[in-house]
């Protein structure tokens, strides 16, 4: 008999064939199995696989690589006003079908064409540190649409994903997208119609939510920075601000408290979205004192003056905020005030790690309990993050300089071909599963033991009859006299069971 408490249960737990049941895994799309990553560094991208005559009508180069910065930046033909359609794609790690692009969707009213180069640029290269960092199989790419109109509802779903899809149909296999910011399923559904179920990674037919997923690799990374600080996981001296309540940061908060943070605060532009069960609202993170910041919304929002002024006691700061930091100014005011912090290539990773289960065992992947997947995001994370800060001997101004230390080889299998046998690792085949670990789930586990049936035993208290049981207690009345005869015969047939209990532990 193996007893588990609920925290533990990011594995899986497999019934014995005669009460098993296998799911029949669901017709999807299919995506060509990654290759290793044999390439170098090119120092162009192969723009000649994506320029041909045919494209040259479809695209439009806006940004050329240089020697200072090597993303290329296309720029895409859209069928409806006040809409560019922009891509920016890594240069530096590029690799095409062998190593496509990788990066979701960003919808934004920017105030130039400039603005909206740039961060396609910067939210390229960001996402080749974080592919990079795990090797998942893709290179850094992002494709960014630029709003003339602040209000987002006049733009054309439908048709704009359509103008995506010839655009993805261009790149023929060298380019995979998904959600991201101001894009939703609705969005997916039209994308996922308009390329025939092709290079869409966002979840698609399976219950995995990339949200999760994300929040999934902030929690491993506050608990493996933590661990390699402090020697433990347990949060329950800590004070935390979750900084951004959407779908990312309210799971985050929730789980923070679900793992015993002493304390939760939670700050949002919009007060309801902060409104969690077990938080503390908060009106203003830059001014509320916390032991751990956890960034979940908009970038460069910790300028220098953020970082110069936040109130002392801080010590961590992991988010899933792309480039949380205004500039390097801001974040080296945070490493000389000695505030731990893991970059986001590590702590928000969560999205692409599933996106490369789902590019390398499309089955698996709309076939997986979710849970199984977001505790091997959380543990590959908690091991990364604890390893970075090993590397860096504990000093925050160390982290950057020691970062290559934990960064693989870009020559391998993608990290997405390790998941199923990490299922395998944390898989226990049982006979039997015990819900509750009082008397009764108990002494089912003896009773099954001696007839050499196998059990595992759950149990959501930390150990067995916990204080919520209602076998808790020191002393109980015990009496024969019932006015049923059954329930008489029972009580006697107990107590020699009991006896024999005695026999075996050697205990009374």
């Amino acid at each position: 008999m193996k007893f588990l408490t609920f925290s533990s249960l990011f594995l899986a737990i497999q019934l014995s064939p005669a009460a098993s049941f296998t799911p029949g895994a669901p017709k999807g799309h299919t995506h060509p199995k990654p290759h290793s990553n044999t390439h170098s560094n090119p120092t162009i991208p192969s723009l000649s696989l994506l320029m041909t005559e045919s494209n040259k009508s479809k695209f439009k180069i806006v940004k050329h690589p240089t020697s200072d910065c090597q993303a290329v930046v296309l720029e895409a033909n859209v069928a409806q006003d006040g809409v560019n359609l922009y891509i920016g794609i890594d240069s530096s790690s590029y690799g095409h079908v062998s190593r496509p692009g990788n990066g979701g969707i960003r919808l934004l009213h920017y105030a130039s064409p400039r603005d909206a180069i740039e961060d396609a640029v910067r939210l390229a290269k960001g996402m080749t540190r974080k592919h990079d960092m795990f090797r998942t199989g893709f290179s850094g790419a992002k494709v960014v649409v630029k709003a003339d109109h602040p209000d987002l509802s006049a733009v054309e779903r439908k048709q704009l994903m359509e103008d995506v899809a010839e655009a993805l149909h261009a790149f023929e296999g060298g380019l995979y997208t998904g959600c991201d910011l101001n894009t939703g399923d609705g969005d997916m559904d039209h994308l996922v119609e308009a390329t025939g179920e092709k290079f869409v990674l966002a979840g698609r037919n399976s219950r995995v939510d990339t949200n999760v997923a994300t929040a999934s690799s902030v929690i491993g990374s506050v608990l493996g920075v933590v661990e390699a600080m402090e020697g433990t996981r347990d949060l329950s001296s800590l004070t935390f601000t979750v900084q951004g309540c959407g779908k990312v940061g309210s799971t985050v908060a929730k789980e923070l408290v679900r793992l015993g943070a002493k304390k939760v605060q939670t700050c949002d532009l919009f007060a309801a979205a902060a409104e969690i069960q077990g938080c503390d609202r908060i009106d203003d993170w830059t001014s509320t004192p916390c032991d751990f910041l956890v960034p979940c919304a908009n970038s460069l929002a910790i300028t220098e003056e953020v970082a110069t002024n936040f109130p002392e006691g801080i010590r961590y700061c992991v988010g899933a905020t792309n480039s949380p930091f205004a500039n390097d100014k801001a974040k080296e005011i945070f490493d000389k005030r000695g505030i731990m912090h893991i970059p986001e290539s590590i702590s928000s990773a969560g999205a692409i790690l599933a996106d490369s289960v789902e590019w390398y065992d499309i089955d698996l992947y709309q076939t997986v309990e979710p849970s199984l997947l977001y505790g091997w995001i959380r543990n590959i994370s908690a091991a990364k993050a604890s390893d970075l800060a090993d590397h860096a001997e504990q000093k925050p101004h160390k982290v950057d300089s020691r970062l290559r230390n934990v960064v693989p080889s870009r020559e391998g299998v993608p990290v997405g071909s390790d998941f199923p046998d990490w299922i395998d690792d944390n898989t226990i085949h049982t006979d039997t599963v015990i819900v509750g670990g009082g008397l009764a789930g108990t002494a089912t586990a003896f009773s099954l033991s001696q007839k050499g049936v196998t059990s595992v035993l759950l149990e959501k208290g930390s150990s067995l009859a916990p204080p919520t049981a209602s076998s808790n207690g020191d002393s109980r009345m015990y009496r024969k006299m019932y006015s049923s005869e059954f329930f008489s015969k029972m009580q006697a047939k107990a107590l020699d069971r009991w006896e024999e209990l005695e026999k075996l532990t050697g205990e009374k």
